[in-house]
């Protein structure tokens, strides 16, 4: 069997739908304080999976608006600052657009055989929105979020309210790989590893540049560590990452770690950085939850979320915190910017 057949072999078909009794004994009580029981589960995972489809459609237009501002590879127009728009009144944010707007929507009319691989994932993503996501809502929506960013820069507690009900984006900063750095000497020789949301550095909010690659930072950083001999799978809920994944043959698993369980004690190791930040409480109570059930015993979890309720949550599930640190990613408007490095173990 060749290489690509065995990976794709080994990689799991499909995920499994978390049930109420997939949550420990030892985590039922923080459950119900949330809401959680028995009898509420699965109108839960319903919503969960609804409010998911919904943050995938926002996340989507707040990335193709982030092309369409600053990409110049579909129109001579010059590019425009998304957080410069930001800071318009309001009457003057849809006109500050307008031409860059309809040089989009002109450029995508038809299929370009000719455009490069992160245009056709933009246009792809643009042909699936739904029909009430017009491209002046798409705008309008990223601005919002633009704003409320702003106002939140002096008030952490907001910002993460804010990230918690932002759409779903690629986000795959490069910054996330000192995590992995700063805990790699912990990090042992895993068999198998799951990097969940891999993310794709798809466009930015600011800084975009056509030139640049695509890339999965965390993805080359595992494969540079370790090489080719353990095992590595993804689990996205992004079309585009997934498509790019499997463009590759890379192991992608289509799966939302708060409703499902991506392989049942598969891994060793799963890094889940830049993730859990998108969630409420509910949602990492039950993300590590799944995660634990997917790691074998003795496997580790490396995440970068601060909150002590990952903690809390953590030793309810199974997964006691075994090694904290901070982590420097350097200097940002001459002021040092910190993330964290968090590791559990089952």
């Amino acid at each position: 069997m060749s290489t690509v057949g065995a990976l794709l072999e080994a990689c799991p078909a499909s995920p499994v739908a978390m049930d109420y009794t997939d949550l420990p004994a030892s985590a039922r009580a923080l459950a119900a304080d949330l809401g959680l029981t028995p009898d509420s589960f699965p109108a839960h995972r319903a919503a969960r999976r609804q409010l998911l489809a919904e943050r995938i459609v926002a996340g989507s237009a707040e990335q193709i608006t982030y092309y369409l501002l600053q990409s110049r590879s579909f129109t001579a127009l010059p590019p425009v600052v998304p957080l410069a728009l930001a800071r318009l009144p309001d009457r003057a944010l849809l006109p500050a657009a307008a031409p860059r707007l309809a040089a989009w929507r002109e450029a995508t009319r038809a299929s370009d055989p000719d455009a490069d691989e992160r245009r056709r994932l933009v246009a792809g993503l643009y042909r699936g929105l739904p029909a009430a996501w017009t491209l002046e809502r798409c705008y309008l929506h990223t601005m919002e979020f633009l704003r409320d960013r702003l106002l939140g820069e002096q008030a952490p507690d907001a910002v993460n309210a804010l990230y918690q009900r932002r759409g779903l984006l690629a986000d795959s900063a490069r910054a996330s790989t000192a995590v992995l750095a700063a805990a790699q000497e912990r990090l042992g020789q895993p068999q198998r590893i799951l990097l969940a949301g891999p993310g794709l550095d798809l466009t930015r909010r600011e800084g975009f540049d056509d030139a640049a690659p695509l890339e999965q930072p965390q993805w080359d950083w595992l494969r540079r560590r370790w090489g080719a001999a353990p095992g590595l799978d993804a689990a996205d809920v992004r079309p585009e990452v997934l498509a790019f994944l499997r463009g590759r043959q890379r192991c992608a698993i289509e799966a939302d770690i708060t409703t499902e369980i991506p392989a049942i004690a598969a891994y060793d190791l799963i890094v889940a950085t830049n993730l859990f930040v998108y969630l409420d409480d509910r949602g990492l109570l039950l993300a590590l939850a799944a995660l634990a059930r997917a790691l074998r015993p003795g496997g580790l979890l490396l995440h970068n979320d601060g909150r002590f309720a990952a903690k809390v949550f953590g030793g309810a599930v199974g997964l006691p915190v075994i090694h904290f640190t901070p982590v420097s990613l350097g200097l940002r408007n001459g002021r040092e910017q910190m993330d964290r490095a968090v590791l559990h173990r089952r």
